[in-house]
């Protein structure tokens, strides 16, 4: 499975996706807990105390997996993930 990460997610992964095995029948836990073992920079911007922090968007089809079932749900099939961190500017 492919995800795409944004802003500077991108510079610790290398890139704007992320191939995944993690995928359809998995939980999103799995998912990032496998995302952090091929980029470990990536633990302390996801998770808080074993969960996932409140300033990263995991994003299904774009909603937020918080409001479609959390971290623990399973990943649909012809699922888009999309996974921001806090992002500011402008002025």
């Amino acid at each position: 499975m492919q995800i795409r990460v944004f802003a500077t997610l991108r510079m610790i992964v290398g890139g704007a996706k992320v191939t995944l095995r993690s995928g359809p029948g998995n939980t999103f836990r799995e998912m990032l807990d496998e995302l952090v073992v091929l980029h470990p920079g990536l633990q302390d911007q996801l998770f808080r105390d074993g969960e996932l922090s409140s300033r990263i968007h995991v994003f299904l089809n774009g909603r937020d997996i918080r409001y479609l079932g959390g971290i623990d749900m399973q990943i649909p099939e012809d699922g888009e993930v999309l996974i921001f961190p806090p992002v500011g500017g402008g002025q």
